[in-house]
């Protein structure tokens, strides 16, 4: 977006301290915590369930406070076009009175993504998935259903990040035709070091040509059940045929499963949060996202072919990308399928290596912020017309 014009950022996020984004300026970064509610914002937000509209995944983003500090921004930055996700469905009258065109940019298909998240979280839980856990269940999907279509329903323009999203979002809710699919995309030259060997392992991992890599965010059950899998089946497996190899669980808010396991076994290492992640791709010997919930495009797999480092998935993990099978990644469902894998990429460096290839000149093609920018300067001409 830098590259169309100046750029002004808002955010709402459980932080003290804002992320610094080089060259966006002003960033308006409003910290929920400790939370600043009135006491009546506090009573919503305590008791949720018993007003109409609040959500898991919108409940916490909304306050007054929140929403003068987003009156100084718009006063500060006067935007031409306002670009939100569907969290801003409570912020929707306010930025109503501006009269800018909102566009809604989705990354994800959201109420498919609150319906994974419980079918994860009950499988995380099992019997302890209890008759409070439905009721929440029921509520957090049929509300973020409501949200996602108000606000898909007031954008003058819906961005999907994958024609399948954009399919799924129109069979849900309906035809409408002011979409655009904008593929999640990355800045290629960040990971150049990476791709060509340059960087530097973790001092902590040392040397483990063998490494297995996972990354996401694990407060996201469908990510904490691909880390158990992995944790559970395909590493045991992989620790018969290889007793060097290593998986590493890359990203912030582990389970508890996680780190206790890591302590008991030094082949796995559970990172946590870290600043940078380019030196635990340059760790790894493969990308394995055995993902089976979710909605939308993985950012994670985008990072692998950024960094030369080869992948096997799922369907679920490659969905929305212009991939194939067998050129670009490996595609393979069963747990036994994946351990052999694996093996296959270890026992074939050369078949890894053209993969990685195949995979970075796609990334260039399709999936790199020159290829996206064309794309999203005729979108927002449209917007305009």
């Amino acid at each position: 977006m830098m590259r169309l014009g100046p750029v002004a950022l808002f955010y709402v996020l459980p932080s003290p301290r804002p992320q610094v984004i080089p060259g966006i300026e002003p960033q308006h970064h409003y910290n929920q915590v400790p939370p600043q509610f009135s006491a009546w914002e506090g009573l919503m937000q305590q008791y949720w369930w018993l007003y109409p509209g609040r959500s898991r995944r919108t409940r916490l983003r909304y306050s007054s406070a929140a929403a003068q500090e987003l009156r100084r921004a718009f006063a500060e930055f006067q935007p031409d076009v306002v670009i939100a996700d569907f969290r801003a469905y409570d912020f929707l009258p306010m930025l109503k009175e501006y009269n800018v065109p909102l566009v809604m940019s989705g990354s994800n298909v959201e109420v498919l993504i609150e319906r994974d998240f419980h079918d994860a979280k009950r499988l995380v839980k099992g019997l302890k998935y209890s008759l409070f856990d439905r009721i929440e269940c029921y509520l957090n999907i049929s509300r973020t259903k409501q949200a996602e279509a108000t606000v898909i329903h007031q954008a003058n323009q819906v961005w999907t990040c994958s024609n399948s999203d954009n399919h799924l979002l129109q069979q849900i809710y309906g035809p409408f035709s002011n979409t655009q699919m904008i593929p999640n995309g990355l800045k290629v030259s960040n990971y150049e070091k990476t791709r060509l060997g340059k960087c530097n392992s973790p001092r902590e991992l040392g040397n483990k040509g063998r490494t297995i890599l996972y990354a996401g965010t694990y407060i996201y059950p469908p990510n904490a059940w691909a880390a158990e899998l992995l944790i559970e089946q395909i590493y045991p497996q992989l620790r018969q045929i290889y007793p060097d190899c290593h998986l590493l669980l890359l990203g912030r808010n582990p389970t508890q499963k996680m780190l206790d396991t890591a302590q008991m076994d030094e082949g796995i290492t559970v990172t946590g949060a870290v600043d940078d992640v380019l030196p635990y791709f340059a760790a790894a010997s493969v990308m394995v996202v055995p993902l089976k919930h979710g909605s939308g495009t993985k950012l994670k797999v985008l990072e692998a072919f950024a960094s030369g480092c080869p992948v096997i998935t799922t369907a679920k993990g490659a969905e929305g990308f212009n991939v194939e099978d067998g050129k670009h990644f490996l595609l393979r469902e069963e747990v036994d399928e994946i351990v052999a894998g694996i093996c296959q990429l270890w026992a074939e460096p050369d078949l890894g290596k053209k993969l990685a290839q195949s995979a970075f000149e796609l990334l260039q093609a399709e999936y790199s912020w020159d290829a996206i920018e064309q794309t999203v300067r005729t979108a927002l001409q449209e917007v305009f017309c």
